[in-house]
């Protein structure tokens, strides 16, 4: 999809789901952070969590700008990883409703 698909109602709900499911995801990343650093006890856990850390920040960055292009399979990946809701895109065409809910099963 591109900008021209999405008008400003739909842009601005797309938007603020996409934020929350992104505030929601860093507020994941740090609830598990502080339950992996519990068990630090070796070098080798250490390293562990430093992998961990380079994945997450790696898929994290990797979803933190709004893309037309690819902002459904973003919300479908959102929803999926329980972020957001259908709730959170009441008022999106019930077209790209049902597309972000499809891929999100998958």
């Amino acid at each position: 999809m591109t900008q021209v698909d999405w008008p400003s109602t739909e842009t601005e709900i797309a938007r603020k789901a996409f934020l929350k499911g992104n505030e929601r995801a860093v507020t994941v990343l740090i609830s598990a952070i502080q339950n992996k650093s519990q068990s630090l006890n070796s070098l080798e856990s250490v390293c562990s969590l430093h992998d961990y850390l380079s994945t997450e920040r790696f898929e994290l960055e990797g979803r933190m700008d709004f893309n037309y292009d690819t902002i459904l399979f973003s919300l479908a990946e959102m929803m999926k990883r329980d972020l957001i809701e259908a709730n959170d895109l009441q008022g999106l065409d019930p077209k790209k409703v049902s597309k972000i809910k499809a891929m999100s099963l998958f």
